[in-house]
């Protein structure tokens, strides 16, 4: 643990300097002073439950249980914590206004007693993983129960440095319980040094969201095929492979998980002499658009809803691929590329089943034109997504859990 202490005291400057860049690109201050623990107001009422979500995919996966939560527990204070402005935009807009949302700060020892004595929590919840240190330490020291659901060890974190799998080791007995998403991922813990008995498999909390979700989707007066959470150098190999499609007059929208890539974007773009338009801009989709880059936060649930069909991104190139389970609970088929190491067992899971696509970038070209010409084999996909989901609806599972620590 030496080495731990010894490494945030040396990166303090460096990390608090990086948080404030993160803030001022973002124009969200508070991002800043509440990863920093600078500010978090006055005392809250005792007795409430913390909520930990890293980003965007974990705060999507835990909203129907925040959601059955209020609705049976009204009065219950509820705070939600997350490390990123972009789930922080979505927790806004489609989490009820009295749940209270934080930036989670950054793992200094004074910086965990000084959210914990804001937020008062009876019971502290992680969604799958993060392992901080001194917010396991403080939280065993004051007798506050901390559970993990959604559990997920990947195969990095199991073949992680020997220095940061003895902090595992040490910290993961302060655990209350761990509930896994499956039996791989309880083996995992077991081997970074949780006690058998402590963990149990409930299944992938992400199969959960309902499928009849009230999502209006977006019309841009054109069908449109949408490629979504796309990553650094990823746009310009599925607009390349877009252009050997045989398309017809589909438009191809790509949604950005990082907005402020825009530039990047549009540079990189640039070498195919396409007529592109921007939603920042406000710019209007006309018959003659090629592209709309909707660089927008918080959308992409009704960009996904109003697609033909969805590519995501972040699996074209080496960013381990982003949550596919969205594009089912839509009832759209999705494509996904060879790199899904943060979604293994999802990806698995979708080819078992014919729900989901996978194919390298050589075969990006076909598969585009494949779905675009084949409207049966698309409503395939589609209908096995969709029953892959509604059999895999485990949500009360977790919501009795959590009922039995509050």
């Amino acid at each position: 643990m030496w080495r731990y202490k010894l490494l945030l005291f040396i990166l303090f400057i460096p990390l608090a300097i990086y948080t404030l860049w993160q803030s001022l690109r973002a124009f969200e201050l508070r991002y800043f002073l509440q990863r920093i623990a600078i500010s978090y107001g006055s005392k809250s009422k005792k007795g409430g439950v913390w909520i930990h979500t890293a980003s965007v995919g974990e705060v999507n996966a835990v909203m129907p249980l925040i959601l059955k939560l209020t609705e049976e527990k009204p009065t219950l204070p509820i705070t939600i914590t997350s490390n990123t402005t972009t789930s922080a935009a979505v927790i806004k807009k489609q989490l009820p206004s009295n749940i209270r949302h934080f930036y989670f700060p950054l793992d200094y020892n004074w910086a965990i007693k000084r959210i914990l004595n804001k937020i008062n929590p009876k019971a502290v919840f992680i969604v799958e993983t993060e392992f901080w240190p001194n917010l396991y330490t403080e939280l065993h020291q004051r007798n506050i129960p901390l559970t993990i659901i959604n559990g997920r060890v990947s195969e990095k974190t199991l073949h992680a440095k020997q220095w940061l799998k003895n902090i595992y080791s040490e910290i993961l007995p302060l655990v209350t319980n761990v509930y896994a998403r499956s039996e791989t991922d309880q083996g995992r813990f077991v081997e970074l040094g949780l006690e058998s008995t402590k963990i149990d498999v409930l299944g992938n909390i992400k199969l959960s969201v309902q499928t009849e979700q009230q999502i209006e989707p977006i019309n841009l007066n054109r069908a449109y095929v949408l490629a979504a959470s796309t990553r650094e150098d990823e746009e310009q190999i599925i607009v390349e492979a877009w252009l050997k499609s045989e398309r017809k007059d589909l438009l191809l929208v790509i949604v950005p998980r990082h907005p402020n890539r825009l530039s990047e974007i549009l540079s990189q773009l640039k070498q195919f002499k396409l007529n592109i338009t921007i939603r920042s801009k406000k710019e209007p989709v006309t018959p003659q658009t090629d592209i709309y880059i909707a660089d927008t936060i918080g959308e992409l649930k009704q960009f996904i809803a109003g697609s033909e069909f969805v590519l995501m991104g972040g699996s074209f190139v080496n960013k381990g691929g982003h949550n596919i389970l969205e594009v089912a609970q839509l009832g759209k088929s999705v494509i996904f590329g060879p790199v899904m190491s943060n979604f293994e067992d999802e990806s698995e899971l979708f080819l078992q089943h014919e729900a989901g696509i996978q194919c390298d970038n050589k075969q990006l070209a076909s598969t585009f034109t494949r779905l675009v010409n084949n409207k049966k084999y698309r409503t395939s996909i589609e209908e096995n997504a969709i029953n892959l989901i509604k059999a895999n609806d485990n949500i009360d599972k977790y919501y009795k859990i959590l009922k039995e620590l509050l």
